[in-house]
């Protein structure tokens, strides 16, 4: 899509794109690391699957953990971990006919608006999901099965996940209204 928000980062002076660049830069750390947990987080997800099938049909002796360990830990970090990187490169699902059928000035002024409504209602979403996975931790509940995994790195994995992304949709706000041409 070449939309507002595909635009590289820009560069140079003045106070908005310093404190932009700054903040963008710690931001794709994060989402780089993100990324790499979540290519792990496959890639585990991968290889326990294809043992477990092998244990279970060739020895009739599954990982009798497994499933709960992928269900409720790796594939929540592989789905939700990429989110933010997903946004910051382009990747996510966009409507093309409206940024480009839409006059440049309007899209300049609509879509940081629509940037910031989406950053705020998916920061109480993370906020939210992090209120819960706190109380879970706090309560010590834990999954019922051969092993008791606990159920709030789930919540922390999704909320992490969101308020990473509430800040890049803030940035990205923050570059088409005060940083594009």
């Amino acid at each position: 899509m070449n939309s507002i928000s595909d635009a590289p980062s820009p560069g140079g002076g003045g106070l908005f794109r310093g404190i932009y660049n700054k903040i963008d830069t710690a931001t794709t750390v994060i989402e780089r690391l993100l990324f790499f947990i979540c290519a792990i987080a496959i890639a585990v997800a991968m290889v326990l699957t294809a043992v477990d099938v092998f244990l279970r049909y060739g020895f009739s002796s599954p990982l009798g953990w497994s499933f709960d360990f992928v269900m409720l830990y790796l594939m929540p970090a592989a789905y939700y971990l990429a989110f933010s990187h997903g946004m910051r490169i382009g990747a996510h699902l966009s409507v093309d006919f409206f940024a480009d059928n839409f006059p440049r000035r309007l899209m300049r002024g609509v879509y940081p608006a629509l940037m910031m409504v989406a950053a705020a209602l998916i920061a109480v979403i993370g906020w939210l999901i992090a209120d819960e996975a706190m109380t879970s931790f706090e309560a010590g509940e834990t999954l019922l099965g051969s092993v008791r995994w606990p159920t709030w790195p789930t919540g922390a994995i999704i909320s992490g996940s969101f308020l990473v992304l509430s800040v890049r949709l803030v940035l990205i706000a923050w570059r088409a209204a005060f940083l594009e041409d």
